[in-house]
């Protein structure tokens, strides 16, 4: 994708004015919190099912808040990719355990039993409160040192719910990643009632009392188009013992330069999950010929809750779908705390987190401070890639900066 001379200068023109007349952007007042309606963020399936409802959601700091009932417990969530992950969680576990009555009664009453005392309280999902983008620069540069001093100031007594999720007989450890594997489940999930879900599958199957799922799994896993990468991540998964996964992680980023002590702190690293871990790694081995990756580590490292490990997780998939689909690219960028690349065409790329992008005073300061960079440093355009959306508003003022604009970029089945 390239731009010629005479937009160049255009864009930079109607940029340089805005610097110039900065109520030019402003005049009119910044959003308010939007009001919320369900209906148009989730889908009628994601609203409610014959497992769960969706009873109320809010919108803070980018993101949207969810309280959930469903068959397995209540959950308090925050983004949309959080809820969609517990959805599909909450779906799997109702049925197997329909399916597991159907074979095994007594052992479908147990699987009921143990889901029941599993604790609901929403700390065991979400374990901090969210951080947005603009404090991730503040984080990483107030911290990042500490952390490679030893002392990650994000892992606390806490947070050792992320700690080792398998089982120390290799038997049932085997077991449990085969029965994630084949319900499509993350073996390393932080929610409890997916853990003692297959804990009590994996002790059923090492006994020989039980080798139930795998009807159900053929069918529920097939539905859901994957990416080729993401069928290797869970394959890699399944396969691999807890110190495999670290040693493959490791290998993968040697082989990227990463440094060693990022590459230490990032495998140490208490809120990401040993699931999170190996999917960063393995979509980033696709950018071998992007420089500074070392810069994406360190802003990785500054995830201190689940909803922030997700979108680095997913962040890793943007940047190799962006880099294989849309248009290829040199190095990677943080600037301010937001990660961005820059393009093989002289282009500066820029990746937006939030579920709801609104024209807010913070993020009115980000990107007109982002576009006077990408001006002031002469590339041939500028450009916001982002997970989520954002508002008719929001979008006027980032045209009015001369930013394109791809929205939703994950959206597509066989993407996410």
């Amino acid at each position: 994708m390239t731009f010629d001379g005479t937009t160049y200068y255009l864009k930079s023109a109607i940029v340089l004015l805005l610097f110039l007349f900065p109520f030019a952007v402003s005049a009119e007042s910044n959003e308010s919190i939007p009001v919320v309606n369900s209906n148009t963020i989730l889908s009628p399936e994601e609203l409610s099912s014959t497992y769960h409802r969706v009873d109320t959601v809010e919108f803070e700091d980018g993101f949207y808040k969810f309280q959930l009932e469903s068959d397995v417990g209540e959950f308090e969530l925050k983004s949309l990719a959080v809820l969609r992950k517990r959805l599909n969680e909450i779906k799997i576990l109702s049925q197997a355990i329909i399916q597991y009555e159907n074979q095994d009664e007594d052992f479908s009453d147990e699987l009921r039993s143990q889901l029941s005392l599993s604790s609901d309280s929403a700390d065991d999902f979400i374990t901090s409160p969210f951080k947005t983008a603009r404090n991730l620069a503040g984080q990483l540069s107030k911290n990042l040192d500490a952390t490679l001093e030893g002392e990650d100031p994000f892992v606390r007594d806490r947070l050792n719910r992320y700690s080792q999720r398998e089982p120390n007989d290799p038997t049932v450890a085997r077991h449990k990643r085969n029965a994630a594997f084949q319900l499509g489940l993350d073996m390393y999930s932080s929610n409890n009632k997916v853990q003692s879900f297959l804990n009590t599958v994996a002790n059923a199957r090492a006994s020989g009392k039980v080798s139930a799922g795998v009807g159900l799994s053929n069918g529920f896993v097939n539905s859901q188009k994957q990416h080729e990468m993401d069928t290797k991540i869970r394959h890699i998964l399944k396969s691999k013992t807890l110190s495999e996964l670290n040693e493959y992680n490791v290998d993968l980023l040697l082989k990227l330069g990463i440094n060693k002590k990022l590459i230490k702190a990032f495998i140490e690293h208490m809120v990401l999950s040993p699931t999170n871990k190996t999917t960063i790694a393995t979509y980033l081995s696709g950018l071998e010929k992007v420089s500074r990756l070392d810069s994406y580590i360190e802003v990785v490292l500054t995830a201190d809750d689940e909803v922030v490990a997700l979108i680095f997780e997913r962040l890793s998939k943007m940047l190799f779908h962006y880099y294989n689909e849309t248009e290829k690219f040199s190095t990677f960028y943080n600037f301010k705390g937001q990660s961005a690349v820059l393009t093989e065409s002289r282009r500066i790329v820029f990746f937006e987190y939030a579920d709801l992008l609104i024209w807010s005073e913070e993020n009115e300061k980000k990107y007109t401070q982002a576009a006077k960079h990408a001006m002031t440093s002469g590339y041939k355009g500028w450009e916001v890639v982002s997970l989520g959306s954002l508002t008719s508003f929001a979008s006027q003022h980032m045209e009015a900066l001369a930013f394109k604009h791809q929205a939703d970029f994950l959206k597509s089945s066989d993407i996410r």
